[in-house]
C-alpha cells in the first residue's frame, strides 16, 4: 500500500465509532446489516456517514441483499497497515534506553 492509502486506513481508524464498527462487524459470522444501526447509541444518518468514511478507506464492504445492506470488512487495507506498523517497529533505531 501507498502512503496515500495507509493515510485514508489511519484516518478512518481515527473516529471511537469507527473502530467500535469495526469490532461490532468483526465479532459477528457473517455480514451484518441493520445490527449496526441497533448496536450503537447514534443516529442512523452518523453512523451512515461512518460507514461511508470506512468504506472510501477500503475498510468496508457492502453489499445489497434485498432491501437490506449487509457489510463485511476487507482484509487488504489492515493487513497493509500491519506490514507497515510492523516494518517501522522492526527498522526503527534506539535512541537510549528507555525510562520506565
Amino acid at each position: 500500500m501507498d502512503d496515500r492509502s495507509i493515510a485514508a486506513v489511519a484516518h478512518a481508524l481515527g473516529h471511537p465509532a469507527r473502530v467500535r464498527i469495526l469490532r461490532l462487524l468483526a465479532a459477528q459470522e457473517s455480514c451484518m446489516g441493520g445490527e449496526v444501526f441497533e448496536a450503537l447509541p447514534l443516529a442512523q444518518s452518523t453512523i451512515s456517514q461512518h460507514l461511508g468514511v470506512l468504506k472510501r478507506a477500503g475498510l468496508v464492504r457492502a453489499t445489497r441483499q434485498g432491501t437490506r445492506m449487509l457489510y463485511c470488512i476487507t482484509d487488504e487495507p489492515l493487513t497493509g497497515l500491519r506490514r507497515l506498523l510492523d516494518t517501522l517497529l522492526e527498522q526503527h533505531p534506539v535512541c537510549g534506553e528507555e525510562e520506565h
